[in-house]
């Protein structure tokens, strides 16, 4: 039964893949955090991070960041670096 679940929630969440990746970007190059620091709201933060990611090659959804930044502010499923989570903090 945890397998299963398990197996349900990597397909049905297959984009947490995808930002764990980035983060990992951003944590070796820190003149994407640099960007993230003059985002000027929620909206433009979002944006910000999709499209960096995808200039990475990188793809998720503003709404799926949005799912991760909030379960990760609350204490579960760390995918973004604390560093970038301090920034959405102040502005989510």
């Amino acid at each position: 039964m945890i397998k299963s679940a398990l197996e349900r929630d990597t397909n049905n969440r297959a984009y947490e893949k995808s930002v764990r990746q980035f983060g990992e970007i951003v944590m070796a190059d820190p003149s994407i955090i640099k960007k993230l620091e003059t985002t000027k709201d929620a909206d433009d933060f979002l944006s910000t991070y999709c499209r960096l990611a995808a200039e990475q090659g990188i793809n998720f959804t503003k709404d799926e960041l949005r799912v991760v930044v909030q379960e990760q502010k609350t204490g579960t499923n760390w995918l973004i670096p604390k560093a970038v989570l301090g920034i959405a903090r102040e502005i989510l």
